[in-house]
């Protein structure tokens, strides 16, 4: 299972994949949208994981791209959100994502939200 984890943030990056890919998946990181949407020509993906803020282009922007050019790819959207707003920006992912996680993540969360996710799409995939 392939897994593109989208953030500004490199320790943010590298903690996701020491959490993913012992347990099998294969991560490519990228450190925002333009990036990973450089990566999207070269590489199929289960699941794409997207900080939601990021300077230039948010995740929203990200994940915006990602419908508009009918990338049907499962996003689950993690964030600190700013200044204690973490809850509205865990609401406004949801809105956009197909699910939405408050950072820290803890490792639990994470794997049992990737594989949701990842099933979701199959499901999707074959319908």
């Amino acid at each position: 299972m392939k897994i593109l984890v989208v953030d500004d943030d490199g320790f943010v990056r590298e903690l996701m994949a020491a959490m993913l890919e012992p347990v099998g998946y294969n991560v490519t990181m990228c450190p925002g949208v333009d990036a990973a949407i450089a990566v999207l020509d070269e590489y199929a993906f289960d699941l794409i994981i997207t900080d939601l803020v990021m300077p230039q282009k948010t995740g929203m922007d990200f994940i915006t791209y990602l419908r508009r050019n009918k990338i049907t790819v499962p996003v689950l959207a993690v964030t600190a959100g700013i200044e204690n707003a973490t809850d509205d920006y865990v609401n406004i992912g949801e809105l956009y994502a197909d699910m939405a996680l408050a950072k820290p993540v803890s490792r639990d969360t994470l794997l049992v939200s990737v594989e949701r996710l990842i099933e979701e799409g199959r499901k999707r995939a074959e319908a």
